[in-house]
């Protein structure tokens, strides 16, 4: 049995991941903030294991580790994947959205990382979610694209450091995505139609679209890709804007 780490996995791209990789030969552990929510995840898909944690909170991600550690003994592979976005004017960012925002999607990453490796097998691999958002200079993106630059090169630091253990490195860079935080039925249609435009397929991508190529780069089909960031963007990022 290959035991697999999501966290973020109660909703969205994580949750889709978890179905993808849910097999005989998985157990699939997803981690989730919000007490209703884990607990709807784990009554509607029992052959999952939930368990809680705030990962911006490090003793939340050394009480994580500990209870893996306690009920499944080592891991395969990690999805880091926990997120959330703040789009606003660079000039309206206030300290408290900082510290929000780094304290999820890169501190609770870095440190969420830096945990698991005493329980990650050497042999394994981890993913980290990125984001399309920033390879391009994107209006109102500063502080959330910015956590995802820090991110991407963690990827390519971690490729290295990690070797010894020849432990895997990647992630994913996810273009328009329908997911309950972010979807077209959100977006008024005018400013979809011009979003859509902007991208070669036309479209928004499916969450399981997504967790495909995660499910990729954690199988041995992808044995000797390591420090790679990869676009799934229907093409948003092959283009020039407009």
């Amino acid at each position: 049995m290959k035991n697999i780490l999501i966290t973020g996995g109660t909703s969205g791209i994580g949750l889709a991941t978890a179905l993808e990789m849910n097999n005989p030969t998985t157990n699939v552990i997803v981690v989730g903030r919000n007490p209703e929510k884990n607990a709807t995840v784990q009554a509607k898909y029992p052959a999952l294991t939930v368990l809680p944690a705030d990962l911006s909170n490090n003793d939340d991600i050394k009480k994580l580790i500990c209870e893996i550690k306690s009920r499944f003994g080592t891991i395969d592979t990690l999805f880091s994947n926990a997120g959330y976005g703040i789009f606003k004017p660079f000039t309206d960012i206030t300290e408290q959205d900082f510290d929000n925002m780094v304290n999820t999607n890169y501190k609770g990453t870095f440190f969420m990382i830096q945990n698991a490796l005493s329980i990650l097998k050497d042999g394994g691999n981890i993913v980290i979610n990125t984001s399309w958002t920033y390879r391009r200079g994107l209006a109102d993106s500063s502080l959330y694209s910015s956590t995802k630059a820090a991110l991407a090169y963690l990827v390519k630091s971690l490729s290295l450091e990690l070797s010894t253990r020849n432990i895997r490195v990647n992630a994913v860079s996810p273009g328009y995505t329908n997911t309950e935080q972010f979807n077209e039925n959100q977006i008024e249609n005018t400013h979809l139609e011009h979003m859509l435009h902007t991208v070669p397929l036309h479209r928004f991508a499916n969450a399981s679209e997504i967790a495909k190529v995660v499910s990729f780069l954690s199988s041995e089909a992808s044995s000797y890709v390591n420090g790679q960031d990869i676009l799934i963007d229907g093409g948003l990022t092959s283009v020039q804007t407009d």
